[in-house]
């Protein structure tokens, strides 16, 4: 009988998360046994539950086996298995046939979130590389999580690249976190247990959030309670209290930022009539002005903070402003560009890591860009986008938008629009059930690659097992359709996916390539980093990428946009139809939708709508009852949790259930896209789905 034999192997999750952990993975005799934390790693790194976890996702009984062909109507779920053969002839026959007809253009590809972190196997550049080469494709310019920063920081910094490395955050001697839930939405391996090691040697930690969330819980020292989308009230009002109370540095904002002394007009009201002052902020925000003041003083007292704005904040109607406010809070209090400050922006991944090529992306004869959160919008009535062809082909890689974009009811109907859908998933999600073929894919754990993590890392995921079933590797799927469709030696170079990660590896920064191999980890030289660091030392030698060359806080430029080119406070506030806000969160235990499927994180977060005691009171509704969730755009019946962890006049319910609706067309599953919009924030156009308004009802 032959001997067992056990391995260890260092992996890293390739997913949309935040983080990129090093992991190892357990194998006994070709099986995969269990997940754990790389030995090697940085102390302050910790992998989470979703890693750990991975082994339910490779082996569920939900893996899809072999390619599928949809037989009944498109979204009924009947499909019958077909051979890879006839799967990629029929794909391959069909795009070139809508290529043909009605030109590439005509083709929306669907690229994000199934794998974005590795340099081979992403989903966003291989899609990306095959449509540029098929001719042009018709593709998003931009994301859910992250467009109105994005669209923010080229106008205050001109560039992106804003962050921090974490251990800096070890000269901090205040932490804010603002609306970044960073316990449940990984933006860093590091960044949580830094902050908990920092609360523990006795450092403030704020948390403002409108629910007391798991960072809450874990690592605040306080907890203020804000109304959503409100955040750029208390920030003015933050303003107010440091510029009028003598804690602003003039000196500091009028040397490294343009249009500091226009926005203290603004504050102060000499430029319209409204003094921004904490008894103006908190109606509107909900906390109560004797707290901004007590908020703001600590703040401009302390030195250096560090200001980690959450996503949340700038996913809201108004939301580019938060950012922008932000970044002058940290100009005002001298904080940018500094060790135990930050920028006032992003600040997960923003920052180069080791130098590692990715798979590179050919510039497309022909390219039409959309905006993300738009695209229903735009395939139902293209002329909203100045798009000349009708989209008549959707190919997905990796995504559920059937989940996770806004009003899906529009994005069905979108998708029964459109002459064709294919689908790589390895499960039938709600996008794969619409969709027209269906490939299986191997997860991260049945190929190897190099994963490039939001800190200043390199990890190395070793090939653990093999691929189950007839899962295939997304590149290997794209090689096969692009030899079809007549571009296959310009799409592989004759390279397998193997040779392409030698090649990469060669030409990358990594001087001992045997030794990454072996140990999974490769660490960057500087890991005390802080965006705009050689700017404060010397902005005239170090100028930004702005007009300027300095901080932006009046942008000339981003007036040309139609809105203020100084941040101002856009409030939208709920009516008396819908006067519940509701937020969308990220769970602990899913990245995005994934997992929803698997029974242990649904026992770990069941699907329940959370709303403050008293508004449950006031509305007749006892713990545990299902209710009715209505909105503009569609309705719901969930269960619900009547808790104090909300601030009054707000729900809760995460983001990431997979849409089922009864034959009504009411959601029954607790999918909460069912009631957002897809009407943007502006002017970048990009999600606002923390600015949803509702009304529950009893069930």
């Amino acid at each position: 009988m032959p001997a067992e034999t056990y391995k260890t192997i260092p992996v890293s999750c390739n997913r949309d998360c935040g983080a990129g952990c090093p992991l190892i993975a357990h194998v006994r005799d070709g099986k995969l046994v269990r997940i754990t934390n790389n030995p090697l790693k940085d102390p302050a790194m910790r992998g989470c539950i979703r890693g750990f976890r991975m082994p339910d996702t490779v082996y569920s009984d939900q893996r899809l086996r072999k390619p599928l062909l949809r037989e009944g109507q498109r979204g009924s779920g009947t499909f019958r298995e077909i051979s890879w053969q006839e799967a990629l002839n029929r794909i391959a026959e069909k795009l070139g046939e809508i290529r043909e007809k009605h030109g590439p253009l005509s083709v929306h590809p669907f690229d994000g979130s199934g794998s974005c972190r590795g340099a081979v196997h992403n989903t966003g550049l291989l899609t990306k590389r095959f449509f540029s080469l098929f001719g042009g494709y018709t593709g998003r310019i931009d994301s859910y999580s992250s467009a109105a920063a994005a669209f923010v920081e080229k106008y205050l910094f001109g560039t992106r690249m804003v962050g921090f490395d974490p251990p800096t955050l070890k000269h901090s001697k205040r932490i804010i976190l603002w609306g970044a839930n960073i316990a449940d939405t990984r933006f860093s391996c590091r960044i949580e247990s830094i902050i908990r090691r920092r609360k523990k040697d006795g450092i403030p930690v704020v948390v403002i959030d409108p629910r007391r969330s798991a960072t809450v819980k874990k690592l605040a020292s306080k907890w203020i309670p804000i109304n959503p989308g409100t955040d750029t009230a208390m920030m003015a009002a933050v303003l107010h209290v440091l510029i009028s109370e003598g804690y602003a540095d003039l000196d500091f904002a009028e040397k490294y930022t343009v249009g500091f002394k226009d926005l203290v007009a603004y504050i102060n009201g000499e430029s319209d009539g409204i003094e921004k002052s904490p008894k103006w902020a908190e109606p509107i925000c909900g906390v109560s002005a004797d707290c901004i003041v007590e908020f703001a003083r600590a703040y401009g007292k302390t030195k250096p903070t560090a200001l980690l704005p959450g996503l949340s904040i700038q996913r809201a109607l108004g939301g580019e402003e938060t950012y922008r406010f932000a970044v002058a809070l940290q100009a005002a209090t001298a904080n940018i560009g500094i060790l135990g400050g930050t920028s006032g922006a992003e600040f997960w991944g923003k920052l180069p890591v080791p130098f590692f090529p990715q798979m590179p992306v050919p510039a497309p004869a022909l390219f039409h860009p959309i905006p993300v959160y738009r695209w229903p919008d735009i395939v139902l009535n293209p002329t909203l986008n100045g798009l000349l062809q009708e989209i008549k082909a959707i190919y997905n890689t990796g995504t559920n938008y059937l989940s996770q974009g806004s009003d899906i009811k529009k994005n069905i109907d979108a998708f029964m629009k459109v002459d064709f859908v294919v689908t790589h998933d390895f499960f039938m999600t709600p996008t794969a059930r619409f969709s027209d073929i269906v490939l299986p894919v191997t997860t991260y754990l049945e190929r190897e690659d190099v994963v490039l993590p939001a800190d200043n890392f390199l990890f190395f995921s070793a090939k653990a097992i093999e691929p189950l079933y007839e899962s295939r590797n997304d590149y290997d799927i794209f090689c096969e359709l692009a030899d079809r469709l007549g571009f296959g030696k310009e799409f592989s170079e004759n390279r397998t996916g193997e040779e392409w990660l030698k090649k990469f590896l060669q030409e990358s920064s990594v001087e001992d390539i045997e030794q990454f191999r072996n140990t999974g980890i490769y660490r960057g030289t500087d890991q005390m980093r802080v965006a705009f660091s050689s700017f404060i030392e010397n902005p005239e030698t170090n100028p930004l990428n702005t007009p300027s060359g300095r901080i932006e806080i009046r942008s000339e430029a981003y007036s040309e946009t139609g809105f203020s080119p100084l941040p101002e406070c856009r409030i939208y506030r709920p009516d008396a139809a819908y006067p519940l806000r509701l937020i969308t969160p990220h769970a602990r235990c899913r990245v995005n939708s994934q997992n929803w499927n698997l029974s242990w994180a649904r026992r770990f977060e069941p699907q329940t709508l959370d709303m403050h005691i008293r508004d449950g009171q006031a509305r007749g509704i006892k713990q545990g009852e299902t209710v009715r969730v209505f909105s503009p755009e569609g309705e719901m019946t969930v269960r619900v949790n009547l808790t104090e962890d909300i601030i009054e006049g707000t729900a809760c319910l995460l983001q990431g259930a997979w849409t089922e609706r009864d034959q009504n067309g009411v959601e029954r599953a607790g999918a909460v896209n069912a009631l957002t919009s897809t009407t943007p924030t502006l002017p970048s156009q990009g999600a606002r789905t923390h600015s949803v308004f509702v009304e529950v009802t009893k069930g």
